[in-house]
């Protein structure tokens, strides 16, 4: 027996085996290459896995997050990816140990505004913390609970390397718009971020490397009480088919509101719902408001908290809209009201303060969430008359006001609710001018309500010695997550169809779409792409380069 060669071969398979072990600071040290990077979180598992597939070597991935110390999300704020490079990547990123953080707290505003203007955010540290700073979160998971009191140990002022949107960048440039992000208090010393420039309009397109991603479908949501009102007054209507069962949840069930309604919601010209009728065709076609006894019977729910001080006895109409700056804000803004690309456009209505005891002394109410996941959050909130996110502060007896809410959100959340109707966080997707949010009806032409994202970052940097390979990273990051093959690993089943992310034809690489559309390949043939680029304020149109074909429902 050759016992050289024996040891050899063993000492090759444990070298082999430990490349594909997970990477820690305490026990790996510090990363080879680190690169920081801010923006939403809307494409939140995509990103995921475009590092696990793509980037990482296999099985080399430790995952470290922030717990948000209001809701409990874990990862809606920072998280960071430690990983060895992945043998694809080639030469200056192949077998480095690399950390690549994420940073949604502020949302896709933070992807550009604080980039193009070289202001440094806090971000995750994970270098120099011990094992014991960190709670396992599952395998080669971990997490922290990060506020006021420790955020100096977990966090640190850097410039972002690059910033991820899940929008064009410009339409976030927009100074004095509801676009342009509001400075987010740093936890580590609770004020604004410093330095927060106001004089520019658009990213340099000779400074910056945009580079597009694919689309998302985003969507309309709405409280459980409220989705199963919507559905009695509008079977009573003619609008339902009379067989739709109260409470399901397949597309053929979902309840309508056209684009003309959202606007109006969203712009705050509606203050309550007592001012929404129907015309009951099953009752001698009776004017009757969503608050009519029959609907409520109909619906088998009860009629929400009443405003509380201006005595007219309204139902007040409460909004989820997003905070400034966030991409799925800008997408409904721009789609639903043409803002701020229009002359004259009608913003999104002011929000109601967070903290006032009385909020619905004035209607509609409307809130700001923070982030996608706490505007679910705020939508569970209003539906149990709970306020685990602050923002539903009216006490109701021993609990708080019970609300029929609507939001704005992407359209991949709340992925458990069965066909019937059960299950699920207590709020569900609503069609828009007939059309639930799915893949095959973007591609089809029919659902209005979504838009392509990008990924950003300084074209040079001469002060950082490994600009190169990061943005070799970051280019390869982009190019992943506007692939089909990773919409495809990630995208969302709801009981009423498939949706999620996409490839459009518009891609530099050539997609092409699928006749009849094919969900498990997401190509779109329709783009926001004109002049070079994408611009989420104009309609889009169909892709003249498109191979595939465009299959149109012309009704």
């Amino acid at each position: 027996m050759n016992t050289s060669n024996t040891l050899a071969l063993a000492v090759s398979l444990l070298i082999g085996a430990q490349s594909a072990y997970a990477l820690t600071p305490w026990a790996n040290g510090t990363p080879n290459i680190n690169v920081y990077t801010s923006g939403g979180a809307a494409q939140d598992k995509a990103y995921g896995q475009v590092v696990t597939t793509t980037l990482a070597a296999p099985g080399s991935v430790d995952i470290f997050s922030d717990v948000d110390p209001a809701t409990g999300s874990i990862g809606s704020r920072w998280t960071a990816y430690y990983f060895t490079g992945n043998a694809n990547l080639g030469s200056g990123l192949a077998g480095k140990r690399i950390m690549l953080e994420k940073r949604s707290y502020g949302a896709a505003g933070y992807g550009v505004v604080p980039l193009v203007a070289s202001v440094p955010l806090e971000h995750l540290k994970i270098s120099g913390l011990p094992k014991t700073a960190w709670e396992a979160n599952g395998t080669q998971q971990w997490k922290k609970t990060i506020d006021g009191s420790n955020a100096s140990t977990y966090l640190f002022k850097k410039v972002s390397d690059g910033g991820f949107l899940g929008v064009d960048p410009d339409i976030l440039l927009k100074p004095g718009t509801e676009n342009y992000p509001e400075q987010v208090n740093e936890l580590t010393t609770g004020l604004p971020e410093s330095k927060w420039p106001l004089d520019f309009q658009q990213v340099s397109k000779t400074s910056f490397s945009v580079v597009p991603t694919g689309g998302l479908v985003y969507a309309v949501a709405v409280t459980l009480d409220l989705y199963k009102v919507l559905q009695a007054a509008q079977k009573r209507a003619g609008l339902l088919p009379s067989s739709v069962v109260i409470g399901s949840y397949t597309e053929s069930s979902l309840p309508n509101l056209n684009r003309n309604v959202l606007a109006s919601l969203l712009a705050g010209k509606i203050g309550a719902w007592d001012q929404i009728k129907i015309v009951d065709k099953t009752d001698g076609n009776t004017v009757k408001t969503l608050l009519d006894s029959d609907i409520l019977g109909d619906a088998a729910v009860s009629a929400p908290y009443k405003e509380s001080t201006t005595g007219t006895n309204l139902t007040p109409i409460a909004v989820g809209r997003r905070n400034k700056g966030a991409a799925i804000g800008a997408v409904a803004y721009a789609k639903f009201l043409n803002y701020p690309g229009t002359k004259n456009a009608f913003p999104p209505a002011a929000k109601t303060a967070d903290n006032a005891v009385d909020e619905d002394a004035t209607l509609p109410i409307v809130k700001s969430p923070g982030g996608a996941a706490d505007t679910g959050n705020l939508l569970k909130d209003w539906q149990n008359g709970t306020n685990a996110t602050g923002y539903n502060n009216v006490v109701d007896g021993l609990g708080y006001a019970k609300r029929w809410g609507i939001a704005i959100n992407s359209a991949d959340r709340n992925s458990s609710v069965t066909a019937a109707g059960t299950g699920g966080d207590p709020w569900r997707y609503i069609r828009i001018d007939g059309y639930a949010p799915t893949l095959e009806n973007v591609a089809a032409g029919v659902y209005p309500h979504w838009a392509e994202g990008a990924v950003i970052y300084r074209t040079t940097q001469a002060a950082d010695p490994l600009w190169a390979v990061k943005t070799k990273l970051l280019k390869a990051f982009a190019d992943d997550l506007g692939s089909p093959t990773v919409a495809n690993a990630v995208n969302t089943t709801q009981a009423w169809g498939k949706t999620g992310i996409f490839a459009t034809t518009a891609d530099p690489r050539g997609f092409t779409a699928s006749v009849p559309f094919n969900t498990s390949n997401p190509v779109v043939p329709l783009t926001h792409k004109n002049g070079g680029f994408t611009h989420t304020e104009i309609v889009p149109v169909a892709d003249p380069a498109a191979t595939g074909g465009l299959t149109l429902q012309l009704k």
